[in-house]
């Protein structure tokens, strides 16, 4: 409910009979002066009152000296004055009983210590008298569709802003309005832009709730730094997927520092950017690298709205170019289709034998009509089953081969009824077909790349699931005491076994003595390995035996490993040496789990042992995980070919799964508190699993 009256809430904002303008000019070198004019110059159809006091008339209108010498109250009051200013006319404001504010003005929360005071004293202001707040530290607003542009970027200076039935909402009023600029230069357009600032109140998930609710308004763009309210998130995101509406995303900050100094490898491969994009996964967010590429899909969707892509068909008048494109998509996950019998059979009439395969080679067609082979090319391919959209690379050729395909995208068949991309390669020779498409709203890729990463979001887009409900296993439950502090690995298995994951127990022991007894227990071989707070990774250290054979091997690797660690790390405290059995296995995972600052407990699991730092191999999910919710993530890996059988040899696939999802609900239960799990590796073998290295920090 509360959703709803937010975005109600912003809609009022959006349709105001008039609005005070606080720190209005004629100077176009301030934003005072061009967000004036850029309103004036749009059709705005209510009242404006311009604030300063300096001057009597603005641009022919009567100016006030302050918000107190208005005759009545704004519906909106738009501030590009500084900050002190803006607290104290937006008492003035509260006092009158001004419905909502858009403050431009930075020096708040992003101006240090005092500016953060001052943006708290401005929501008190608001949420005092209820008055509603964009920004501040914004660059406004833009609603082509309203006429109401509060903004004032120099991209705005044109007389028409054309309208597509797509929403951007960022984080950055420079990007904003540098990607208006070139949607309308591809031939793309808006509903709305909003720059949402410092988010001091309304938030980019009350804008994304606006647009979800707004009826023109088919796909959204966002351009994100940071998530005030996760949950909001989350919701929302739900609310885009029962709507129908695509949420298109870009988020900066994918790098993170400080890898090096990290308790265990699970908080090195699950940064904050990780963490943030297996969400936008699980909730249907479609999370992009590339704004360009962002642009051109949601264009393309608005004109494909049902359509799902899986294969794609080339067109190019060059070989190489055809390569090039074939390269980025199979690097971005698309494959290109296996064109069927009657498609190879209707091509064969214009292409030589060999040359009619995906990639088509426009150039080495045998039908010299550059019409009629544009024709009939994208006719086949239109009908072709396995191809659901067609990539077209314009690299450079005789310009009418290229002008004949433009002229059927713009003029297609009635029965063409999947998606064609055009990826322009080539510099100003292809500026008149770009102009061309453009002015007849079909956007364009500035390259091959650009075309194939909007595709390959397409294809995610279509294969998204939504997530389950997680049912506990059976033996699985949190123990009457939970540990706490920094586990050593025998702590952490036997937690870990608690909880129904398959481990090799095995005793600290202090001395030799202690540890040939162990060894004669278990039988040999035995692993050896040194346990110490401070040291993390065992076998950097030379702290770990394997395969120890017998007790005259035992002695003299218990000797080592001490001498190993104190060579590492003088300092180190040694508690003794873990005895275990030893366990063989034909692969190694990972798999672990930690406590996201925002979005709560997660698990990620992938390629183990010394791969973990070699190989991207991995998935990161919220915690818990239901058995097909593993299953489903796992099956993207790479390291999943090997779980399902390789040569012939089957691995204990369903037990890997299974300690997912245990570890998953352990991670669950520590959900109120700060934590790392490492299981690494995880040795996978043909009738079991074991889990035959821990670490698990618990906060107290």
């Amino acid at each position: 409910m509360e959703t709803v009256t937010r975005a109600s809430t912003l809609d009022a904002l959006l349709d105001p009979a008039s609005i005070a303008l606080v720190g209005a000019s004629e100077d176009q070198s301030k934003f005072g002066g061009r967000l004036f004019r850029m309103l004036l110059k749009h059709g705005y159809g209510g009242k404006v009152l311009p604030i300063n006091p300096s001057r009597s008339s603005l641009f022919g209108l009567p100016a006030a000296p302050g918000l107190a010498a208005l005759d009545s109250a704004p519906d909106l009051a738009v501030f590009t004055v500084g900050a002190d200013t803006v607290l104290e006319q937006a008492q003035i404001a509260a006092q009158m009983g001004v419905r909502g504010l858009l403050v431009i003005s930075a020096g708040f929360a992003d101006a240090g210590e005092r500016g953060l005071e001052r943006e708290q004293a401005l929501l008190r202001i608001c949420r005092d008298s209820g008055m509603r707040l964009i920004g501040p530290n914004c660059l406004g607003m833009i609603s082509p569709s309203r006429h109401l542009v509060l903004c004032s970027s120099p991209v705005l200076d044109r007389d028409s802003l054309p309208e597509r039935p797509i929403g951007f909402v960022s984080q950055s009023g420079a990007l904003m309005t540098t990607y208006f600029d070139r949607a309308w230069a591809m031939g793309g357009g808006f509903t709305y832009g909003f720059s949402v600032g410092n988010q001091a109140d309304l938030d980019l998930c009350d804008f994304v709730d606006f647009l979800i609710d707004d009826p023109k308004t088919q796909v959204i763009c966002t351009y994100i730094e940071g998530i005030k309210d996760t949950q909001a998130l989350r919701r929302t995101a739900r609310r885009a997927q029962a709507a129908g509406k695509p949420w298109l995303a870009v988020k900066a900050g994918r790098s993170s520092a400080g890898k090096a100094a990290a308790f265990s490898h699970t908080a090195s491969v699950a940064g904050d950017h990780d963490v943030f994009a297996s969400v936008c996964r699980d909730e249907g967010i479609s999370l992009m690298d590339d704004m360009g590429a962002m642009l051109l899909l949601a264009n393309s969707m608005v004109r494909f709205t049902s359509n799902r892509i899986s294969k794609v068909a080339i067109v190019t008048p060059s070989g190489g170019g055809g390569a090039l494109a074939a390269d980025a998509l199979a690097e971005h996950g698309v494959e290109l289709s296996g064109f069927s019998a009657s498609t190879k059979q209707a091509l064969a009439a214009h292409y030589p034998s060999g040359q009619a395969d995906n990639p088509v080679d426009l150039g080495a067609r045998l039908t010299q009509d550059s019409t009629e082979v544009a024709r009939a090319t994208l006719d086949a391919l239109m009908q072709d089953q396995q191809s659901d959209a067609v990539l077209i690379t314009a690299s450079m050729c005789p310009q009418e081969w290229m002008a004949a395909l433009i002229e059927k995208i713009i003029h297609p068949e009635p029965h063409w009824a999947k998606p064609v991309m055009v990826a322009f390669d080539a510099g100003a020779t292809s500026e008149p077909l770009r102009q061309k498409l453009a002015q007849h709203g079909h956007a364009y890729a500035s390259s091959s790349l650009e075309a194939a990463l909007a595709l390959s979001a397409w294809k995610r887009h279509g294969q998204f699931v939504p997530r389950q409900a997680a049912l506990r296993p059976s033996a699985c439950q949190a123990p009457t005491v939970m540990p706490r502090g920094v586990l050593n690995e025998d702590q952490s298995k036997r937690l870990l076994a608690h909880y129904g994951l398959p481990v090799n127990l095995g005793q600290v022991c202090e001395d030799v003595e202690q540890a040939v007894a162990q060894a004669e227990q278990i039988g040999y071989p035995v692993v050896m390995k040194i346990v110490s707070p401070d040291i993390v990774h065992k076998t950097e250290a030379g702290g770990v035996a394997l395969d120890v054979a017998d007790e005259a091997g035992l002695r003299r690797d218990f000797s080592r490993l001490y001498a190993n660690a104190k060579a590492y790390k003088a300092d180190a405290r040694l508690e003794g040496v873990l005895v275990q059995a030893m366990v063989k296995g034909d692969v190694e995972l990972l798999i672990g789990a930690r406590q996201d600052a925002q979005f709560g407990p997660v698990v990620v699991f992938g390629a183990g042992g010394i791969l973990v730092e070699m190989l991207s191999d991995r998935v990161i999910a919220a915690a818990p995980l239901t058995l097909a919710d593993a299953d489903r993530l796992l099956s993207t890996l790479m390291i999943d070919k090997l779980l399902k059988g390789y040569r012939g040899r089957m691995l204990d696939r369903a037990g890997v799964l299974d300690a997912i999802v245990r570890v998953s609900f352990l991670a669950h239960d520590l959900r109120d508190t700060e934590f790392e799990l490492d299981i690494n590796p995880l040795i996978v073998a043909a009738t079991r699993c074991h889990a035959v290295d821990a670490r698990l920090s618990i906060g107290t």
